[in-house]
């Protein structure tokens, strides 16, 4: 007994241990590393910005020149990477087709005009707008693919790549607008934008240009959102040669919290990630070692109670039958428990000594309720296997429950054999037996 209870609470501490091994692989998988890539990475050795998002607190961050020297990352962290703006167009399309691989096939027809370079050479990733349109990001062949290959040499697998430019706060009827080194990032839209040399004294002209053209077709933006401007920068000025209204935030659009999601992700068609789970492979299969090792040992332990058990059951089945055929030689035994208990049932009647489910008392204990229930109609009875069957015409099933629930209060037990309606009422079999045996 003391070996079998120490077995239980080996087996039983298998899965707390699994358990525990399962949450710490897991704990990193509420993290999210967010990378933002240097202009001209990986030729040009920049620096790489990183925050890890998803603990409690401030969000750790910092910045690197190599991938593998960013702290607290497991191969269970989803990663997500700003591309460089300059790397990607992003523009918007028109087409007659909601066909994810029809898409594909006419974007590079329908952005001909815009592009810069053969369009098998380049990648088309898209995200369709309410207004039947796409905002379509277009991205070199070549330059996705090297973003990829670093990132996997590092052990990092990167969940989506956006265009760093969609990470400004979107604002209703505003255009957000941040200084990054020598450049202007511009967030026009939720899949659009734009990249263009900085100006501090004066906006660049591709920014005016643009908003001219926004309020050629009536997209203009009511205001613009100045974030991580330089010193020296002058709000009066911009908003007196924009004719907008120019607000500044003193806020670093790098610390703000992000859409769950990226506005629009360049892993898309053959750059598609591969199944997280098969990725995350390596990290579980610890885990995956311990989970197999309790089953196996579970299987076995069940096994080996099953085993003795069974032994027991043969045991006392060999036994009874011993038993049996002392008691009763030369009868055929089948199933000596039931064989003996009829066979002293037998026995009894042969000696005037009665048991509760013989004929004679059964029927004494059913004739008061009968006697009771002038509704009852009793068509025929039968008896066998010490059970009493009526024959029963009743007006109806809730007179039937009423005549069972009597039956039962007596101490007998009742089952409804079948009730049929019919003309007449309803027609059914109720069998008796008494599970009590008393002598008379």
């Amino acid at each position: 007994m003391a070996q079998q209870e120490t077995s239980t609470a080996n087996r039983t501490r298998f899965p707390g241990e699994m358990l525990r091994t399962l949450q710490q692989a897991w704990s990193h998988q509420g993290n999210t590393l967010e990378l933002l890539l240097p202009r001209g990475w990986p030729e040009m050795r920049g620096t790489i910005h990183w925050r890890l998002r998803g603990g409690p607190g401030v969000a750790p961050h910092g910045q690197v020149t190599e991938l593998n020297k960013i702290p607290g990352v497991s191969a269970l962290t989803r990663v997500h990477v700003w591309t460089p703006p300059s790397d990607t167009l992003l523009t918007h399309a028109t087409l007659p087709t909601r066909a994810r691989a029809k898409i594909q096939q006419a974007l590079p027809f329908a952005l001909e005009d815009q592009l810069i370079g053969e369009p098998d050479q380049l990648h088309f990733a898209y995200r369709a707008l309410e207004d039947n349109r796409l905002a379509v990001a277009v991205t070199a062949r070549t330059r996705l693919q090297t973003w990829i290959s670093q990132l996997t040499a590092a052990g990092l697998r990167p969940a989506s790549f956006c265009p760093a430019e969609l990470m400004l706060p979107l604002t209703a009827g505003a255009w957000s607008v941040a200084f990054h080194d020598d450049e202007l990032w511009v967030r026009t839209g939720i899949g659009s934008g734009f990249v263009c040399p900085a100006g501090v004294d004066t906006p660049p002209s591709i920014l005016e240009m643009t908003l001219r053209e926004a309020r050629e077709k009536e997209h203009a933006p009511q205001s613009l959102t100045i974030l991580q401007a330089p010193s020296g920068f002058n709000p009066a000025a911009w908003t007196e040669r924009l004719k907008l209204p120019v607000r500044v935030e003193k806020l670093d659009f790098w610390a703000i919290h992000h859409e769950p999601m990226p506005a629009l992700n360049l892993l898309q068609g053959g750059f598609a990630p591969s199944g997280h789970m098969r990725e995350l492979a390596p990290a579980l299969r610890p885990a995956a070692i311990m989970l197999a090792i309790w089953l196996v040992g579970s299987l076995v332990f069940d096994l080996s109670e099953w085993w003795q058990l069974k032994n027991a059951h043969d045991n006392i089945q060999q036994q009874m039958t011993g038993l049996f055929r002392r008691t009763f030689p030369g009868a055929v035994v089948q199933n000596p428990a039931l064989q003996m208990e009829r066979l002293v049932n037998e026995m009894q009647g042969k000696t005037g000594k009665t048991s509760a489910n013989d004929l004679l008392p059964l029927l004494g204990q059913a004739a008061p309720v009968l006697q009771a229930s002038p509704q009852i109609k009793l068509r025929g009875m039968q008896y066998g296997d010490s059970r009493l069957t009526l024959e029963v015409t009743l007006p109806d099933y809730k007179t039937m429950e009423t005549v069972k629930n009597a039956f039962t209060a007596r101490g007998m037990q009742v089952d409804v054999v079948g009730a049929n309606s019919t003309a007449a009422g309803v027609e059914g079999r109720l069998r008796l037996s008494q599970s009590g045996k008393a002598g008379t």
